[in-house]
Protein backbone atom coordinates (compact mmCIF):
# COMPACT_ATOMS: atom_id res chain seq x y z
CA UNK A 1 0.00 0.00 0.00
CA UNK A 2 1.68 3.33 -1.00
CA UNK A 3 2.03 6.02 1.70
CA UNK A 4 0.84 8.58 -0.75
CA UNK A 5 -2.89 6.62 -0.36
CA UNK A 6 -2.63 7.31 2.98
CA UNK A 7 -1.28 10.63 3.31
CA UNK A 8 -4.49 11.56 1.04
CA UNK A 9 -7.09 9.95 3.41
CA UNK A 10 -5.36 11.76 6.44
CA UNK A 11 -6.13 15.65 4.32
CA UNK A 12 -9.48 14.70 3.23
CA UNK A 13 -10.00 13.72 7.02
CA UNK A 14 -8.30 17.22 8.80
CA UNK A 15 -9.33 19.28 5.49
CA UNK A 16 -13.24 17.81 5.09
CA UNK A 17 -13.14 17.78 1.49
CA UNK A 18 -11.24 16.69 -1.25
CA UNK A 19 -11.05 20.15 -2.69
CA UNK A 20 -8.79 21.45 0.55
CA UNK A 21 -7.08 18.20 0.35
CA UNK A 22 -6.16 18.99 -3.04
CA UNK A 23 -4.88 22.17 -2.19
CA UNK A 24 -2.95 20.39 0.63
CA UNK A 25 -1.27 18.48 -1.27
CA UNK A 26 -0.90 20.25 -4.40
CA UNK A 27 -2.14 17.69 -6.57
CA UNK A 28 -6.00 18.19 -8.89
CA UNK A 29 -9.35 17.46 -6.90
CA UNK A 30 -9.65 14.36 -9.51
CA UNK A 31 -6.57 12.84 -8.13
CA UNK A 32 -7.56 13.32 -4.29
CA UNK A 33 -10.42 11.02 -5.69
CA UNK A 34 -8.66 8.60 -7.39
CA UNK A 35 -6.60 8.20 -4.41
CA UNK A 36 -9.34 7.53 -2.36
CA UNK A 37 -11.04 5.11 -4.66
CA UNK A 38 -8.22 2.97 -4.97
CA UNK A 39 -7.43 2.96 -1.05
CA UNK A 40 -11.21 2.01 -0.48
CA UNK A 41 -10.61 -0.98 -3.26
CA UNK A 42 -7.17 -1.93 -1.65
CA UNK A 43 -9.01 -2.62 1.65
CA UNK A 44 -12.28 -3.80 0.32
CA UNK A 45 -14.54 -0.83 2.41
CA UNK A 46 -16.57 1.78 1.67
CA UNK A 47 -14.47 4.66 3.77
CA UNK A 48 -17.19 7.69 2.68
CA UNK A 49 -20.05 7.93 1.38
CA UNK A 50 -20.58 10.10 -1.66
CA UNK A 51 -23.30 12.69 -0.81
CA UNK A 52 -23.74 15.43 -3.59
CA UNK A 53 -19.86 15.97 -4.15
CA UNK A 54 -18.89 15.86 -0.70
CA UNK A 55 -17.15 12.60 1.08
CA UNK A 56 -19.29 11.38 4.33
CA UNK A 57 -16.59 9.48 6.91
CA UNK A 58 -18.09 5.93 7.45
CA UNK A 59 -18.16 3.86 10.55
CA UNK A 60 -15.20 1.91 8.87
CA UNK A 61 -13.81 4.70 8.24
CA UNK A 62 -14.02 6.07 11.74
CA UNK A 63 -12.56 2.65 13.05
CA UNK A 64 -9.30 2.82 11.07
CA UNK A 65 -8.61 6.24 11.01
CA UNK A 66 -6.32 6.41 14.24
CA UNK A 67 -4.29 3.58 12.80
CA UNK A 68 -4.09 4.98 9.29
CA UNK A 69 -2.96 8.50 10.43
CA UNK A 70 -0.07 6.31 12.55
CA UNK A 71 1.19 4.57 9.82
CA UNK A 72 1.02 8.26 7.82
CA UNK A 73 3.53 9.27 10.62
CA UNK A 74 5.50 6.35 10.90
CA UNK A 75 5.81 6.44 7.14
CA UNK A 76 7.03 9.88 6.98
CA UNK A 77 9.66 9.64 9.58
CA UNK A 78 10.80 6.21 7.66
CA UNK A 79 11.20 8.48 4.57
CA UNK A 80 12.92 11.66 6.42
CA UNK A 81 15.36 8.79 8.12
CA UNK A 82 16.00 7.15 4.77
CA UNK A 83 16.48 10.80 2.99
CA UNK A 84 19.06 11.73 6.13
CA UNK A 85 20.76 8.48 6.28
CA UNK A 86 21.71 9.05 2.18
CA UNK A 87 22.82 12.24 2.95
CA UNK A 88 24.98 11.13 5.88
CA UNK A 89 23.32 12.97 8.95
CA UNK A 90 21.19 11.50 11.12
CA UNK A 91 21.35 11.01 14.83
CA UNK A 92 20.68 7.27 14.03
CA UNK A 93 24.15 7.24 12.80
CA UNK A 94 26.76 6.70 15.33
CA UNK A 95 30.53 6.71 13.04
CA UNK A 96 32.89 4.65 14.57
CA UNK A 97 36.63 5.56 13.72
CA UNK A 98 39.82 4.14 15.12
CA UNK A 99 43.30 5.88 14.31
CA UNK A 100 46.63 5.46 15.76
CA UNK A 101 47.00 7.43 19.17
CA UNK A 102 49.72 10.06 17.60
CA UNK A 103 46.97 11.44 15.23
CA UNK A 104 44.36 12.46 18.31
CA UNK A 105 46.24 15.26 19.40
CA UNK A 106 45.22 17.67 16.87
CA UNK A 107 45.23 16.40 13.54
CA UNK A 108 42.17 14.19 13.75
CA UNK A 109 40.04 16.50 16.42
CA UNK A 110 40.60 18.98 13.65
CA UNK A 111 38.91 16.47 11.14
CA UNK A 112 36.08 15.60 13.80
CA UNK A 113 35.47 19.20 13.76
CA UNK A 114 35.10 20.29 10.40
CA UNK A 115 33.05 17.07 9.92
CA UNK A 116 30.81 17.69 12.99
CA UNK A 117 30.25 21.30 11.60
CA UNK A 118 28.82 20.10 8.05
CA UNK A 119 27.27 16.84 9.46
CA UNK A 120 25.39 18.00 12.98
CA UNK A 121 23.55 15.48 13.82
CA UNK A 122 25.82 12.54 13.49
CA UNK A 123 27.53 11.11 16.30
CA UNK A 124 31.45 9.95 16.66
CA UNK A 125 33.17 6.92 18.54
CA UNK A 126 36.66 7.42 18.42
CA UNK A 127 38.80 4.51 19.17
CA UNK A 128 42.70 4.85 19.01
CA UNK A 129 45.66 2.39 19.10
CA UNK A 130 48.45 0.51 16.48
CA UNK A 131 48.01 -0.58 13.48
CA UNK A 132 47.28 -4.06 13.77
CA UNK A 133 44.96 -3.72 16.03
CA UNK A 134 42.88 -0.98 14.05
CA UNK A 135 42.98 -3.71 11.01
CA UNK A 136 40.92 -6.21 13.53
CA UNK A 137 38.92 -3.38 14.58
CA UNK A 138 37.74 -3.03 11.01
CA UNK A 139 37.64 -6.52 10.02
CA UNK A 140 35.55 -7.55 13.16
CA UNK A 141 33.03 -4.54 12.13
CA UNK A 142 34.20 -2.69 15.56
CA UNK A 143 35.03 0.22 13.58
CA UNK A 144 33.61 0.98 10.41
CA UNK A 145 36.52 3.64 8.85
CA UNK A 146 40.19 3.22 10.42
CA UNK A 147 43.25 4.91 9.15
CA UNK A 148 46.40 3.03 8.17
CA UNK A 149 49.90 2.85 7.40
CA UNK A 150 50.34 0.92 3.82
CA UNK A 151 50.69 -1.60 2.60
CA UNK A 152 47.40 -2.81 4.86
CA UNK A 153 49.17 -6.67 6.79
CA UNK A 154 45.89 -7.79 6.39
CA UNK A 155 43.61 -8.77 3.45
CA UNK A 156 40.05 -7.97 3.27
CA UNK A 157 40.39 -4.23 3.68
CA UNK A 158 39.48 -1.56 1.05
CA UNK A 159 41.93 1.12 1.28
CA UNK A 160 41.49 4.43 0.13
CA UNK A 161 45.32 6.46 0.12
CA UNK A 162 45.46 9.75 1.56
CA UNK A 163 49.14 11.14 1.73
CA UNK A 164 52.20 10.57 1.70
CA UNK A 165 55.11 12.21 4.09
CA UNK A 166 58.58 11.03 4.98
CA UNK A 167 60.84 9.83 7.82
CA UNK A 168 62.33 13.29 9.72
CA UNK A 169 64.69 13.31 12.56
CA UNK A 170 63.07 14.84 15.95
CA UNK A 171 65.19 16.49 18.36
CA UNK A 172 65.36 18.99 21.38
CA UNK A 173 65.27 22.50 19.61
CA UNK A 174 68.70 23.20 21.57
CA UNK A 175 70.28 20.18 19.88
CA UNK A 176 72.99 20.88 17.59
CA UNK A 177 71.96 18.83 14.83
CA UNK A 178 69.13 21.16 14.33
CA UNK A 179 71.58 23.78 12.21
CA UNK A 180 71.68 21.51 9.53
CA UNK A 181 69.01 21.44 6.73
CA UNK A 182 69.11 17.58 6.57
CA UNK A 183 70.30 14.97 8.37
CA UNK A 184 71.77 12.44 6.93
CA UNK A 185 73.03 9.24 8.72
CA UNK A 186 76.09 9.71 8.98
CA UNK A 187 75.06 12.88 10.87
CA UNK A 188 73.52 10.15 13.62
CA UNK A 189 77.06 8.39 14.42
CA UNK A 190 76.54 7.10 18.03
CA UNK A 191 73.71 9.35 18.87
CA UNK A 192 71.73 7.88 21.28
CA UNK A 193 68.09 7.15 19.57
CA UNK A 194 64.66 6.06 20.20
CA UNK A 195 63.31 3.89 17.66
CA UNK A 196 60.07 2.01 16.67
CA UNK A 197 59.16 -1.11 17.78
CA UNK A 198 61.20 -3.55 15.45
CA UNK A 199 58.49 -5.47 14.13
CA UNK A 200 57.16 -2.35 12.63
CA UNK A 201 57.75 -1.58 8.93
CA UNK A 202 59.15 1.74 9.48
CA UNK A 203 61.62 0.08 11.96
CA UNK A 204 62.79 -2.53 9.25
CA UNK A 205 63.28 0.63 6.66
CA UNK A 206 65.23 2.45 9.22
CA UNK A 207 67.74 -0.99 10.06
CA UNK A 208 68.70 -1.23 6.51
CA UNK A 209 69.11 2.73 6.01
CA UNK A 210 71.32 1.86 8.95
CA UNK A 211 73.01 -1.04 7.41
CA UNK A 212 73.90 0.59 3.89
CA UNK A 213 75.82 3.33 5.74
CA UNK A 214 77.53 1.01 7.97
CA UNK A 215 76.19 2.35 10.68
CA UNK A 216 74.73 0.35 13.62
CA UNK A 217 72.21 2.11 15.12
CA UNK A 218 72.84 3.74 19.05
CA UNK A 219 69.01 2.35 19.85
CA UNK A 220 68.66 3.26 23.76
CA UNK A 221 64.83 3.20 23.64
CA UNK A 222 62.42 1.40 21.94
CA UNK A 223 58.74 3.12 21.51
CA UNK A 224 55.57 1.74 19.82
CA UNK A 225 54.24 4.88 18.80
CA UNK A 226 55.26 8.51 17.42
CA UNK A 227 53.44 9.86 20.44
CA UNK A 228 55.83 8.33 23.22
CA UNK A 229 58.78 8.89 21.12
CA UNK A 230 58.97 12.07 20.72
CA UNK A 231 57.45 12.68 24.55
CA UNK A 232 60.77 11.02 25.46
CA UNK A 233 62.81 13.04 23.39
CA UNK A 234 61.65 16.06 25.36
CA UNK A 235 62.70 14.60 28.16
CA UNK A 236 66.06 14.58 26.61
CA UNK A 237 66.34 10.40 25.85
CA UNK A 238 67.38 11.02 22.61
CA UNK A 239 66.71 11.40 19.30
CA UNK A 240 63.70 9.81 17.41
CA UNK A 241 63.28 9.22 13.83
CA UNK A 242 59.25 8.92 12.90
CA UNK A 243 56.87 10.45 9.76
CA UNK A 244 56.73 13.83 9.75
CA UNK A 245 52.77 13.73 9.05
CA UNK A 246 52.44 12.51 13.45
CA UNK A 247 55.95 14.31 14.54
CA UNK A 248 54.22 17.82 13.21
CA UNK A 249 52.12 17.69 16.59
CA UNK A 250 54.69 17.92 18.53
CA UNK A 251 56.63 21.36 18.31
CA UNK A 252 54.96 22.74 21.47
CA UNK A 253 57.08 20.14 23.53
CA UNK A 254 60.12 21.84 22.67
CA UNK A 255 60.99 20.49 19.28
CA UNK A 256 62.56 20.51 16.11
CA UNK A 257 61.91 18.06 12.84
CA UNK A 258 64.73 17.87 9.81
CA UNK A 259 64.78 15.55 6.76
CA UNK A 260 66.00 12.43 7.32
CA UNK A 261 68.20 11.56 4.01
CA UNK A 262 68.19 9.53 2.12
CA UNK A 263 64.32 9.89 2.17
CA UNK A 264 62.07 7.31 3.62
CA UNK A 265 58.10 7.41 2.62
CA UNK A 266 55.16 6.61 4.60
CA UNK A 267 51.75 6.27 2.73
CA UNK A 268 48.78 6.44 4.81
CA UNK A 269 44.94 5.76 3.88
CA UNK A 270 41.37 5.45 5.47
CA UNK A 271 40.74 2.09 5.15
CA UNK A 272 37.18 0.18 5.67
CA UNK A 273 35.89 -3.60 5.34
CA UNK A 274 36.07 -4.91 1.73
CA UNK A 275 32.90 -7.02 2.99
CA UNK A 276 30.86 -4.19 4.06
CA UNK A 277 29.91 -1.25 1.42
CA UNK A 278 30.38 2.05 3.36
CA UNK A 279 27.96 4.75 4.74
CA UNK A 280 27.09 8.20 3.38
CA UNK A 281 28.43 9.26 6.53
CA UNK A 282 31.95 7.38 5.98
CA UNK A 283 32.42 8.74 2.79
CA UNK A 284 31.60 11.99 4.04
CA UNK A 285 34.31 11.68 6.64
CA UNK A 286 37.04 10.44 4.22
CA UNK A 287 36.50 12.95 1.41
CA UNK A 288 36.64 15.31 4.31
CA UNK A 289 39.38 13.77 6.23
CA UNK A 290 41.58 13.59 2.35
CA UNK A 291 40.93 17.25 2.24
CA UNK A 292 42.45 18.03 5.57
CA UNK A 293 45.36 15.84 5.30
CA UNK A 294 46.02 16.95 1.56
CA UNK A 295 46.44 20.86 3.19
CA UNK A 296 49.31 19.80 5.44
CA UNK A 297 51.38 19.00 2.92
Amino acid sequence: MHLNLLETFRAVIEQKSTQAAAKTLGITQSAVSRRIAQLEDELKLELFRRDKGRLIPTRDCQALQGNIFGMVDRGQHLQQLAQDLQHGNSPAIRLRIAVPASLTLSIMPRIIRQFLEQNDRVQIELHSGPYDTIERMLLDDRAELGFLRIPAQREGLHVMPAIETHTVCVMPDAHPLTQKKVITMADLRGQPLILLGRMRAPRRELDEAFWTAGLPPNARVEAHSVLSACSMVAEGLGLTLVNALMARDFAHLGLTTRPLYPLLSHRFAFAASAELPMSQAAENFVRLGSAVLDSLR
